[in-house]
């Protein structure tokens, strides 16, 4: 009697089929696609889903969202250091990033982003340090000197 290889026992030749003639079946597989309206097809479904789920996936967004937002601010305190630089402040909630030179409202302008997305994605670069906000603020209000320092 003959056996048959089952497909999923040929995984690898196919894998190797497949990247040998990997342009001409991506372009029959688009074809395909705009043939049979998979596309109009694909959005109308999603759309349905999302008016369906809509709860569902603005949760699922926000924590994402959040859990990222926390991931980068570890990295970004991780790297500036975990206390405020003036009063010495340890606690994360109050801790926040600081433009040394002062030029936190033009900058944060420029980017247009969240300031610990921009510092990772830029590689931590110089002229930032770790304050509370308290140090901030006071910093701002006395022309770029905290009055823990008067």
């Amino acid at each position: 009697m003959l056996r048959r290889k089952m497909p999923q026992h040929n995984n690898k030749r196919r894998r190797e089929l497949y990247l040998q003639n990997k342009d001409e079946i991506n372009r029959k597989r688009r074809e395909k696609n705009k043939e049979l309206g998979i596309n109009e097809k694909k959005k109308e479904y999603e759309k349905k889903y999302r008016e369906k789920n809509k709860e569902k996936i603005m949760s699922n967004n926000k924590s994402y969202s959040r859990k990222l937002r926390d991931k980068y601010k570890e990295l970004v305190f991780n790297h500036y250091g975990r206390k405020c630089e003036c009063c010495g402040e340890e606690h994360i909630d109050f801790l926040t990033i600081d433009h040394i030179n002062g030029n936190g409202e033009k900058h944060r302008k420029e980017i247009n982003r969240r300031i610990n997305d921009w510092l990772v994605k830029n590689n931590f670069p110089d002229g930032f340090q770790v304050l509370c906000f308290n140090c901030n603020w006071g910093k701002h209000i006395n022309h770029g000197i905290c009055p823990h320092k008067l």
